[in-house]
């Protein structure tokens, strides 16, 4: 364990090697420690929550969260919380809870298991927006309607009152497809236009300055047509576009805007790539990291931004202005991505989980905490989704 922070190891039951093996065909390299778990279906692995008053809990083996009812389709994270959408609709958290972020009305320091979110009655929820905020929480339901909970103290949920929200709160938009959210912001594609609120301390919100907002502000130049994905990190926001174009803006001290140049953006700027990108994902959790991944046409696999603790993959600590290839072992493909605070992640087209960067409080997901790794590393875990904020991750199996 980590003897710098005051950590609480959590009792939830922690995979053992038979498992690991017998999901992902790796070998965990712990001892086995409980019995075997036949069909676990989402983990949580490094540390969730944040230094300070609030207790952090440390999962340095992927761990299977207990108390989820239903069929998992959907998982996403926050800094300190996981979140898990069912078939029908129900939304599940665990997590630190101190400031709302469980969304059940009440404020633990932290739960282990999971709980209900208590959306209105008749609310169903179908998709959830990944990233969330720092400590708090976003849905879209069937309706086209945006719901936050959780600290709003920089209107970080587009809310335009309320500190902290403990229980789900219809957020002033309509017809929402898309949201996303990180640090102090939230984004999202409303009535066809990407709009932001909260901290503008470095043009992460699109609008020219660096101005806060209370309420959602439109993300001025993006080219026309229509918004396939929203992406989100500390201080930073992406867009990709229907035709595989990638803007950003925001924070940009380590070239996390992938332009070639260290300097913030507070409008979108185009990232230049050799095809089109199908998938990307936005890390960083502070001011001393940030990176993105994204997966091109033809499946190659590209990064850039911080690379202090070698989570750009190419073996290097080095950071990168502009976009850089790597390529993951033994020829595998990438089929999904995802990136947190000084950590990367892909699974391929076979379900394994690759990961790489900093791995202090076990967030790679080997089954330990250990060294820096500064290429892609593979986990023993076989996973359908994969989510990262902060040092923490969470992975769904179906």
């Amino acid at each position: 364990m980590n003897g710098r922070r005051h950590l609480l190891r959590a009792t939830g039951v922690l995979l053992s090697a038979f498992a690991l093996a017998a999901i992902g065909g790796g070998t965990a390299s712990a001892q086995p420690t409980t019995k075997a778990l036949a069909k676990p279906t989402v983990y949580t692995f490094g540390v969730a929550g944040t230094l300070g008053p609030v207790v952090q809990t440390e999962h340095e083996a992927p761990t299977a969260i207990s108390g989820i009812k239903g069929t998992v389709t959907q998982i996403a994270t926050s800094n300190s919380n996981t979140y898990a959408l069912t078939s029908t609709g129900t939304l599940w958290a665990w997590g630190v809870g101190s400031n709302g972020e469980l969304g059940n009305g009440r404020t633990p320091l932290y739960t282990r298991t999971a709980v209900k979110v208590l959306v209105p009655k008749g609310v169903t929820i179908t998709s959830l927006p990944n990233p969330m905020p720092f400590d708090g929480g976003l849905a879209i339901d069937s309706h086209g309607d945006a719901w936050g909970w959780g600290l709003n103290a920089s209107h970080d949920l587009c809310l335009p009152s309320g500190t902290v929200v403990s229980k789900p709160k219809k957020i002033p938009l309509s017809h929402v497809t898309l949201g996303t959210g990180a640090r102090t912001h939230s984004l999202f594609d409303a009535n066809g236009a990407v709009v932001a609120c909260g901290s503008g301390d470095f043009g992460e919100l699109g609008n020219g300055s660096t101005a806060s907002s209370s309420t959602p502000t439109p993300v001025i130049g993006l080219p026309e047509g229509k918004v396939k994905t929203l992406t989100s990190s500390w201080g930073g926001s992406g867009a990709l576009m229907a035709d595989g174009s990638y803007y950003d803006w925001g924070y940009n001290q380590a070239g996390q805007l992938g332009d070639g140049t260290t300097s913030d953006s507070a409008v979108p700027v185009s990232v230049a790539l050799p095809a089109a990108v199908d998938q990307v994902f936005q890390g960083g959790s502070g001011a001393k990291n940030g990176q993105t991944i994204a997966i091109l046409a033809g499946d190659s696999l590209w990064l850039w931004g911080d690379g202090t603790h070698g989570q750009l993959g190419d073996g290097t600590a080095d950071d990168a202005t502009t976009p850089i290839r790597i390529t993951l072992p033994k020829g595998a493909l990438p089929a999904a991505v995802a990136s947190g605070g000084y950590a990367s992640y892909a699974i391929d087209h076979s379900g394994r989980l690759w990961a790489w960067g900093r791995n202090d409080d076990g967030q790679l997901g080997t089954g330990r905490s250990g060294p820096d790794q500064l290429r892609p590393v593979s986990t023993g875990l076989s996973l359908a989704q994969i989510s990262s904020t902060a040092q923490n991750a969470a992975g769904l199996r179906h």
